[in-house]
């Protein structure tokens, strides 16, 4: 007997070529019993959100919200926040009526400005139900991104596994669309797991340490017992592009157990036009990011590259006030001590902007103690370099070399002001520390950096640059 009901949460934004996939992988789950719940965060396309209502109508499972563009982590925060009762819902259809969606509004509380919810028709039995229709209790949560599908047994084969256990850890595929990336491994490949067991935190941190110190993430690679989520009030941080991060270090630090199934039950689709892999990218007006893209004249590439900074400083300061909740637990000491001189070390790169928009430069400063207590590489801040810029111009632009020439000078001039900038930050904050120079030298996170094509081409334009420079001179 299908006993557990499981939670589904899925966040929906300009899709209307994945979705009909999507949602076809969910609501023919060998798994029945779901209450499936669709985000649309301000699509503007012109089919994501009637897909989704066509799905809702046809599917009495399904609950549609219909909300402002807030973020992937809103959208999924609107999830968590509906299956735990926080939204009181009101009619706003007074009588069912065949092949209908029933609408609903939300009342009182409504901070990310959900417009309307959507029910099938077939949900209920007479009007009464339309008044007392509320959130359903269920006993498992599970994530999936509008662009990618599950197997078919994906939720049968969680649920079968989670008696005991706080998460299910699955594994995923990645469908490389035009195969734009060739190298690609999972994270379940990265960390060496083959075969099914249960393990616990601390065999996952050691795990993490062998890999000198990944930086772990897990948003939808698996199940979580709704319960326990609800306990430790985790909840996904708002605007960020890679929430991933502090969700999952914050709930794998925080499990008894850990299911390990290292089955590729997800596929992941991996889209060259997808906001995080794109170059170019005109932000409309309704998109949450867009007084942002004002304040940075419209440049997306800069734009881009702040929210970056944003991901690092917010997931840093959001993780140590998790960690605070409970000093004296010793999984939490030990994941600081693991995560925190990378995600520092990333933090410190909001150092080179000339446009703070959000004030992360003040925001740095809550990590004082921190900063004093690690010692970080320095490696992030070998990606604001001239070489490895010159490098990403190089990569960005050979096919037309006029705007390859227009873009170094750009970069070069960018650079300086970023520099200098840079310099006169880090003397004002005189209490980050560095590792010694000679610890440099055999530091793998530089060495790995420095290895990229955008560092060797960077280097080697920039000493074809030098030399031009002194021949002329």
């Amino acid at each position: 007997m299908q006993i557990k009901t499981v939670g589904v949460v899925i966040p929906i934004y300009n899709v209307e070529k994945y979705l009909k996939e999507c949602l076809d992988s969910v609501i023919n789950q060998t798994y029945t019993n779901l209450e499936i719940i669709l985000v649309n965060d301000g699509s503007t396309d012109e089919n994501s959100l009637n897909i989704a209502k066509e799905y809702t109508l046809k599917d009495k499972r399904i609950t549609l919200f219909d909300k402002k563009n807030g973020g992937h982590s809103s959208a999924k925060n609107v999830g968590i926040e509906y299956f735990s009762g926080e939204y009181k819902l009101k009619n706003k259809t007074q009588t069912i009526k065949e092949n209908s969606l029933i609408e609903f509004n939300i009342e009182g509380n409504n901070p990310y400005e959900i417009y309307t919810v959507y029910k099938s028709y077939k949900a209920f039995n007479n009007e009464q139900d339309l008044i007392n229709f509320t959130y359903p209790i269920i006993d498992y949560i599970i994530f999936l991104d509008s662009d990618d599908y599950w197997e078919l047994n994906c939720i049968e084969e969680c649920v079968s596994r989670m008696d005991g256990v706080d998460v299910v850890w699955f594994d995923f595929k990645p469908l490389i669309e035009n195969n734009f990336k060739k190298n690609f491994s999972t994270e379940m490949e990265i960390y060496g797991y083959t075969q099914e067991k249960i393990i616990t935190p601390k065999e996952w941190l050691q795990r993490t340490k062998e890999l000198d110190n990944y930086l772990f993430w897990f948003a939808w690679q698996g199940m979580i017992n709704f319960y326990f989520l609800r306990s430790i009030k985790l909840y996904f941080i708002n605007m960020l592009i890679h929430e991933d991060h502090h969700f999952g270090i914050a709930l794998f630090a925080s499990s008894r157990l850990i299911y390990v199934y290292p089955q590729k039950k997800y596929i992941y689709t991996v889209r060259k036009n997808s906001i995080s892999n794109q170059k170019k990218y005109n932000i409309q007006k309704s998109s949450y990011l867009y007084p942002m893209y004002i304040d940075f004249d419209k440049n997306f590439l800069k734009l881009k590259k702040y929210q970056m900074y944003m991901n690092w400083v917010l997931t840093s300061i959001c993780l140590m006030n998790f960690f605070k909740q409970d000093e004296k637990n010793t999984i939490y000491k030990e994941s600081e001590e693991i995560f925190f001189p990378n995600l520092l070390d990333k933090s410190i790169a909001i150092l080179y902007t000339n446009k703070d928009p959000l004030n992360l430069l003040d925001k740095l400063l809550l990590l004082k103690d921190y900063f004093i207590k690690y010692k970080l590489s320095g490696a992030e801040s070998i990606k604001n370099s001239l070489e490895y810029r010159l490098g990403q111009v190089c990569l960005y632009n050979y096919k037309n070399i006029f705007h390859l020439v227009k873009n170094i000078f750009s970069v070069i001039k960018e650079y300086k002001l970023e520099q200098s900038l840079y310099e006169e930050r880090i003397q004002k904050i005189n209490f980050i520390n560095f590792i010694q120079d000679d610890e440099r030298i055999n530091c793998k996170d530089i060495k790995k950096i420095k290895n990229h094509y955008s560092y060797k081409i960077g280097s080697i334009l920039l000493k074809f640059i030098q030399f031009i420079n002194c021949k002329v001179k």
